[in-house]
């Protein structure tokens, strides 16, 4: 108790017994003493942070090297921005495509005093450290667009009630040091250049552009307003959410204008009346242009730009360095493409939708949506909880309002995850591709009805083919010096060596004779693997791969009527050899890739390969041609009124699981492949999931919406060979003697060979030779 005593009681006693002069020096030294403490201890507070104990400084050369990332745009070949790679969705402007009202309008809300100081409002930012250290309270504000554009590039970090003020002092620090390295110009591009909007839009361009749909110099007055006052509280602010507090906020900016006389009073009465008007576009990796040709386009980027070097030695990063890339697709006809996809799925949906439900295909196939069901997030998430597997069935029954694509757009439907799921995989679905046949250049790519909903690429995914492949079978069988009107029997035949399979035509019509043009025409499959089985499989097989098929063939008689699986882009390769006089283009999607200052990095150069001659490759251009005057795609002329030189082939898979076609023009060629994802999803009615009916509609929709614009001319056109090339009889019907022969036939011992009588198993009206089908 002694001790306590001599310590803290008899002091007190000791000045309060002092006389009153003495007791004011004493107190008046304390107080100066506290004063020049807390000098010191901010001082020494200020230096720890200059020093890096509360974390690094950038270094002078760290900031001198200053690049913010920025995001890589990808545009079509006329011109139109299709979306962007990035890490932070940010596009740099250069100072004159900047409107001076929106700087104006920045400086006046943001940093009135901006040209004045330097890089830090010595009041400002004592008012900030009073509040925060003093007296408790955490406020923001006081920042200069120096301190800001600190913060934006390194960023804030936690430290507990301190946090506030050591950020605030480390971005005074930096802010010096931007005002000494960089003029009040490039500190103020940085800036805009930088600044978040919200909705991870960095950027005045970038920002324009996702609310006006224009570039910054376009923008006026009030629109300049309405994004600086974002900047405050993006969210908050965001006028396409929050219009009213927006346009409040719009108004502030504006009078913040006309006290800095930037705008006069009559300005400021007339602008703040008008309504904001937005022009929303929001272009990401779901929503913009051509989804499925910008997936296919990174990785071909990647592997370019990996081979190409930045100055310092390293990579151009796809996602950080605001390069431009110009592709080869054509917005028109993306869009013409897209649509066509769009609206012919649509009409056959209803037809899918009323079979599935006549034959109750869901209760007859449970284990098809089982499967299904259990590849969502819904169930896995379930499952990780512990559920059972009854529990997360009942789950999923739930019924709530959700989000379903139905073919042309999007519905708000009460529904379980179940629900979703038998919606989802009774989707037909579609592939699109459009290539110049010359060029190789990729025109238009659609890889499913909606690429935000469906991001598997139908134009890469492999499906059998069916009877597009059988081109392949005919320009072998020339190679091997047939013609195109040379006759070929159409007998059936059992091939014993292979398990005595035969092939049958669809239309069970064994009679009669095809010239090569004939039977292609008619999609005979009797004549198409014949001529295969004469030239050899492996010689087919050859020729498949020399023309560009990557994908495994079975070395079996069924390759000729396309059983393998095939990719609809393989495809449309290969028929492009027919239409550019038996050349094999390079297929291009990218014409120059080029850094943010203009320098091009990469230019794409045309490359061909000669696979055969032009002699063959016009055949072959004729005898499809054939195939849409008087064959299996007649349709496309006589009920679709598709004019001019046309040259396709359909295909059919069995039960019509996978729908084809693939035609060409002397300036475009384009294919389709249309079916479900699920292949026990198909039509069961021949007349609505045959190629002709499915798949070929939508070409013929693309082609009648580029004839009514014409906004794609080829630079080189292809010409047609000559209507009268290979004019020549297309079927020929037995005499009486060769039916005798044909009823009487035996095994052929030498060849193996069998020829049989039609199959009886399938009961097929007949019909007349211009109704024949595939």
């Amino acid at each position: 108790m002694r001790f306590l005593h001599l310590i803290f009681i008899q002091p007190f006693i000791c000045f309060f017994s002092l006389s009153l002069k003495k007791k004011l020096l004493i107190a008046f030294t304390g107080i100066l003493a506290l004063f020049f403490a807390i000098i010191l201890g901010l001082y020494l507070f200020y230096a720890s942070v200059a020093n890096g104990v509360w974390g690094n400084i950038p270094t002078d050369s760290k900031l001198q090297a200053l690049k913010s990332y920025q995001a890589s745009e990808v545009y079509s070949s006329d011109g139109i921005l299709l979306g962007r790679y990035f890490v932070e969705n940010r596009s740099e402007a250069r100072i004159d495509e900047i409107p001076t009202h929106f700087i104006q309008a920045l400086i006046a809300t943001e940093d009135s005093r901006f040209y004045e100081h330097t890089g830090v409002d010595t009041r400002s930012l004592l008012r900030v450290l009073f509040k925060s250290v003093i007296m408790g309270k955490n406020k923001g504000g006081g920042s200069t667009l120096s301190q800001q554009l600190a913060k934006n590039i390194f960023g804030r970090k936690k430290y507990s009630w301190l946090t506030m003020p050591i950020n605030k002092i480390r971005e005074a620090i930096i802010a010096n040091k931007l005002e000494t390295l960089y003029s009040k110009e490039e500190i103020l591009m940085l800036y805009i250049n930088t600044v978040s909007f919200g909705e991870d839009t960095y950027g005045v361009k970038t920002a324009s552009q996702r609310f006006f749909s224009v570039d910054p110099i376009k923008l006026t007055i009030e629109q300049s307003a309405v994004l600086v006052g974002m900047l405050k509280a993006p969210s908050n602010y965001n006028p396409r959410i929050n219009y009213e507090k927006s346009k409040v906020r719009r108004n502030i900016v504006l009078a913040q204008m006309q006290n800095e006389n930037y705008i006069s009073k009559s300005q400021l009465d007339s602008t703040t009346k008008l309504p904001i008007k937005l022009n929303y576009k929001k272009i990401d990796a779901n929503n913009s242009l051509a989804g499925h040709f910008r997936q296919r386009l990174q990785t071909e980027l990647k592997t370019i730009l990996d081979s190409l070097k930045e100055p310092d030695g390293t990579s151009y990063d796809l996602f950080t360095d605001g390069l431009r890339i110009n592709t080869t697709l054509n917005s028109k006809l993306q869009i013409m493409a897209e649509k066509a996809v769009v609206e012919h799925l649509k009409t056959m949906q209803k037809a899918m939708n009323q079979q599935i439900k006549a034959e109750q295909f869901f209760k007859k196939h449970n284990q098809l949506l089982m499967n299904q069901l259990k590849l969502t997030s819904s169930y896995k998430a379930l499952k990780e909880k512990g559920l059972t597997e009854t529990e997360i069935m009942n789950t999923l029954k739930t019924k709530q309002m959700r989000t379903l694509y139905v073919q042309g757009g999007k519905v708000e439907k009460i529904c379980s995850v179940i629900d979703s799921v038998r919606e989802a995989i009774s989707t037909l679905q579609g592939g699109f591709l459009a290539l110049d046949p010359v060029s190789g250049h990729i025109l238009a790519w659609v890889g499913s009805p909606n690429y935000q909903y469906f991001q598997f690429d139908h134009v890469t995914s492999k499906r059998q083919a069916g009877s597009i492949f059988k081109p392949i079978v005919y320009t072998q069988a020339m190679l091997d010096g047939k013609m195109p009107c040379d006759m070929v029997s159409n007998q059936k035949i059992t091939y014993t060596q292979y398990d005595n399979w035969s092939p049958r035509n669809s239309h069970d019509n064994y009679e009669g004779s095809y010239s090569l043009k004939g039977a292609l025409a008619h999609s005979v499959n009797t004549i198409s693997v014949k001529l295969c089985m004469e030239s050899g499989i492996q010689n087919t097989i050859s020729l498949a791969k020399k023309l560009g098929i990557t994908s495994e063939l079975p070395a079996k008689p069924s390759l000729a009527l396309g059983t393998a699986d095939i990719s609809l882009f393989e495809m449309c390769r290969l028929y492009s050899v027919f239409a550019n006089g038996g050349q094999l283009p390079e297929i291009q999607s990218i014409i120059s890739i080029s850094t943010k200052d203009g320098k091009v990095l990469f230019q794409q150069k045309n490359k061909q390969t000669n696979v055969i001659s032009k002699e063959i490759a016009d055949n072959m251009t004729s005898m499809l041609s054939s195939v849409v005057e008087k064959g299996t795609a007649f349709r496309l002329k006589y009920t679709y009124g598709c004019a001019g030189n046309i040259a396709g082939k359909t295909g059919t898979t069995q039960e019509h699981r996978d729908a084809w076609f693939i035609g060409y023009t002397p300036t475009i060629l384009a294919g389709v492949w249309a079916g479900a994802d699920q292949p026990e999803i198909h039509f069961n009615d021949m007349e609505l999931g045959e190629g002709a009916r499915l798949a070929m509609p939508i070409w013929a929709k693309f082609y009648q919406k580029m004839q009514a614009s014409h906004p794609y001319k080829s630079k080189t056109p292809t010409a047609f060979p000559d209507n009268t090339l290979n004019d020549c009889e297309l079927y020929k019907e037995d005499n009486f003697f060769q039916k005798l022969f044909v009823r009487k036939s035996k095994t052929n011992k030498k060849t193996g060979l069998e020829n049989d009588k039609p199959a009886e198993d399938t009961k097929t009206k007949k019909r007349k030779w211009w109704q024949k089908k595939e």
